[in-house]
């Protein structure tokens, strides 16, 4: 939901520079997957994943969000939001492993900019085309809980003690695994089409459509993984 600019009191509370309220009107704009901190390390036909990282004290470039897009926490900051012709105000505070779903935003352009003294970190799924895929949600799945179905995706929650693992699950549409937290997982099952690091915060899988697995827990902490159902 968008908010009336707030003001400028509440800005400086969160350390927003003066350079940035006197720029209600960005520069020309960048794709989101062109921004120098969304790293798009995955493309495909439906798809693109960005690792984004800004660090303490960064700030994004202007840029452009044209397509719908999920928003995975891994590290979270206090930061500041300017959208396109307003000005700047504090972000909300978004939890480590919350989703975040553009879809009733779109378009929109803006910068965002880090005003804690540690990174914040995403990892970000773009659609770019959508599935068609109909199959109903997964139920019975030990471990997993629907926790969203909106507008054609769904988002999974997996939580998993040390030692832990779901039962084998297949899911029919393609979509992104993604781990929170630190931790190891071992995935069982059918070869993913890519993948990011093996395993730990931030750690991707992108699944094929009819793609079955399960998740095991393998290391000495609980952890949690995100599997999102393409639209």
């Amino acid at each position: 939901m968008r908010r009336p600019p707030l003001p400028i009191v509440l800005l400086a509370s969160v350390g927003v520079a003066t350079t940035a309220l006197a720029q209600p009107t960005p520069p020309r704009a960048v794709p989101a997957h062109r921004e120098p901190r969304h790293h798009l390390v995955y493309e495909n036909a439906l798809a693109r994943v960005m690792e984004v990282r800004t660090p303490a004290g960064d700030t994004t470039r202007w840029h452009l969000h044209a397509d719908r897009m999920f928003s995975v926490v891994i590290a979270g900051a206090r930061t500041w939001d300017q959208w396109a012709g307003r000005a700047p105000e504090p972000a909300p505070a978004l939890t480590v492993g919350e989703v975040f779903d553009n879809g009733g935003w779109l378009p929109y352009t803006h910068r965002v900019g880090n005003v804690d003294t540690v990174a914040f970190q995403y990892v970000v799924a773009e659609v770019r085309r959508r599935t068609g895929f109909t199959a109903p949600a997964l139920q019975g799945v030990s471990h997993l809980a629907l926790e969203r179905d909106s507008a054609g995706a769904r988002v999974y929650r997996i939580t998993l003690a040390p030692g832990e693992a779901t039962t084998s699950h297949r899911h029919a549409a393609p979509g992104l695994t993604i781990q929170i937290g630190p931790g190891s997982v071992r995935t069982e099952g059918m070869k993913p089409r890519r993948s990011g690091a093996a395993s730990g915060a931030g750690a991707w899988t992108w699944r094929a459509a009819g793609h079955t697995h399960r998740a095991r827990n393998v290391g000495t902490v609980p952890v949690q993984l995100v599997e999102i159902d393409w639209p």
